[in-house]
């Protein structure tokens, strides 16, 4: 009777198994699709909406190549003019060997405009966003993760040549990044200082060989993070475009707000950055009200202010935010270029090994090249480009500092 009993548990558990994988559908979208079709390989669909409503959570949408001219407003809120809500927890994934455009340049701006509103736990693989516009909006967002308690993973994906944030996580939302870019994101007016790569203020997100430039605000932003996140193997260069921040990595939060930061403070991770001729700071702590991060083996090169700045604040009131840092844990940093730090009170173990504690004062010279245009050469098979760029030459004084 044991055996039977285990026997029919084994059963009833294989059987449930086949059923939820025999429930998990792919479904198939095209700009020569239609909404009338099946949804197959064969006969795709046209839009987002129709696999969201015909499809279920757990679901693979695959996207074909070529541009979706995606500009109707589906639903709107007293804030946003939302065009894609993901509502149903999907793999959105570009087909093998073709790259998906979503085109948002005809949405309408009445409000701020939103080209996917994430509100379910997703993946995006190899997906393409732009054009988004932000009129005389205060912003607009290009990949918007909203949904409380929400985690969305990105691969390979791009926001581009919009008036939009690239990637936004808020709300509690946490998530990865990897692979992506944000690049030529330019707001106007209102939106100029608001239009970031990539804005982390959710519960913790993982940022993982992205790269993020000419964007007109700062190239990866954290300033309302309740979660701590990371930043690994990430670059930046020349944002500040047209008059916002430009702070490579803005990585500190609440600044001289009043606000009541979150307990625990989160600190951040900035390991293996790249940051480069940024129209502000190279790496920023920002009025972070305790420790902003752990920095480590970060290279910096002739941004406008200062390479790594690390103001603090003892509180967010004004009497209070903005002392020079006494918590940052910095190792084997290599800032190169104009001002190398500021707003750093410390020495000893805590901020040992960087070129300008060890008495190293990097110049042009010690590297196989200085172009930094070579930060926005394309990827390769998905992958960062292999560049030359802040490479120290062999044997010199720089080997060991920094990402390279």
């Amino acid at each position: 009777m044991k055996k039977n009993h285990l026997l029919g548990k084994a059963l009833a558990a294989a059987s449930l198994f086949a059923a939820s994988s025999v429930l998990a559908t792919t479904w198939y979208i095209s700009p020569s699709g239609s909404d009338s079709h099946s949804g197959s390989q064969s006969s795709p669909w046209r839009t987002i909406e129709k696999a969201q409503s015909a499809g279920s959570s757990g679901d693979t949408v695959i996207c074909r190549g070529g541009t979706y001219n995606d500009s109707t407003v589906n639903s709107s809120d007293s804030t946003y003019n939302y065009v894609h809500t993901i509502t149903k927890g999907m793999t959105f994934s570009a087909y093998s060997g073709e790259t998906p455009v979503f085109n948002f340049s005809g949405t309408s701006t009445s409000k701020r405009p939103c080209a996917f509103n994430i509100k379910a736990n997703s993946t995006f693989t190899g997906i393409t966003v732009t054009g988004t516009p932000a009129g005389t909006q205060k912003l607009a967002i290009n990949f918007y993760i909203t949904g409380s308690s929400v985690t969305c993973t990105f691969n390979n994906c791009v926001a581009h040549d919009s008036q939009a944030i690239g990637f936004y996580f808020e709300n509690h939302s946490k998530g990865t990044c990897n692979n992506c870019d944000a690049y030529n994101n330019q707001g106007t007016g209102n939106s100029v200082g608001n239009t970031d790569g990539f804005g982390a203020h959710g519960n913790g997100v993982t940022f993982s060989h992205c790269r993020s430039w000419s964007n007109s605000d700062d190239g990866y932003d954290c300033i309302n993070s309740t979660g701590a996140n990371t930043y690994d193997h990430c670059w930046s260069y020349n944002n500040g475009v047209g008059g916002g921040d430009g702070n490579g990595f803005k990585i500190g939060g609440w600044g001289c707000s009043g606000d009541t930061p979150p307990s625990p403070l989160p600190v951040h991770t900035v390991k293996y950055c790249l940051s480069a001729e940024n129209h502000s700071h190279g790496f920023y702590a920002n009025h972070q009200p305790g420790q902003s991060a752990n920095w480590t083996y970060n290279t910096s090169y002739k941004n406008s202010s200062a390479d790594f700045d690390m103001l603090e604040g003892t509180g967010t009131d004004s009497s209070n935010c903005s002392v020079a840092g006494t918590k940052e844990v910095m190792h084997y940093n290599l800032a190169c270029g104009g001002t190398l730090t500021a707003d750093l009170n410390e020495s000893g173990s805590i901020v040992s090994n960087n070129t300008w504690t060890s008495g190293i004062t990097p110049a042009d010279s010690d590297f196989t090249s200085t172009d930094a245009s070579q930060i926005t050469n394309a990827r390769s098979g998905g992958n960062q480009p292999t560049i030359t760029f802040m490479h120290p030459k062999s044997g010199n004084h720089c080997v060991g500092y920094g990402c390279f």
